[in-house]
């Protein structure tokens, strides 16, 4: 059994992960529904948007196994399309095979972000060797 006992920096870093994996959501969510959330002006759709791949990165960087970083990547994503289907999408319209329909819809942008988080955490391995970013660990 592992140790469960978490150091200071572990804590910082499981904040910080969190924190990233929010502001991943709230980009997406911003995008997807054309919410500004912050007055920036003319340039919020270029930062959030530029946001949307970046912050997956950075969610690797800090997780430090790469199971961790591609769920997180995606995570938000998934949590938005589920968000979708149960409010906004009726009842009647969903059935086995609008559901293949909408998942092969969502199906690139998944798979462009779990390949984020793993780059990020791939960037991790190689500018930190020494750490504890281990496959298994």
């Amino acid at each position: 059994m592992r140790n469960l006992t978490t150091g200071q920096s572990d804590i910082i870093r499981l904040i910080v992960l969190g924190v990233l994996v929010i502001l991943e959501g709230l980009a997406m969510v911003s995008t997807v529904l054309n919410i500004v959330f912050l007055p920036f002006g003319v340039v919020y759709p270029n930062i959030a948007s530029a946001a949307i791949l970046i912050l997956p990165v950075l969610v690797g960087l800090v997780a430090q196994r790469f199971e961790v970083a591609i769920v997180l990547t995606v995570l938000p994503l998934f949590v938005l399309a589920v968000v979708y289907t149960v409010a906004f999408a009726p009842v009647w319209n969903i059935d086995l095979f609008q559901l293949g329909v909408l998942a092969g819809r969502v199906a690139g942008a998944i798979f462009l972000l779990g390949t984020l988080g793993y780059f990020g955490w791939l960037l991790r391995r190689i500018f930190l060797r020494g750490s504890t970013s281990k496959m298994g660990a």
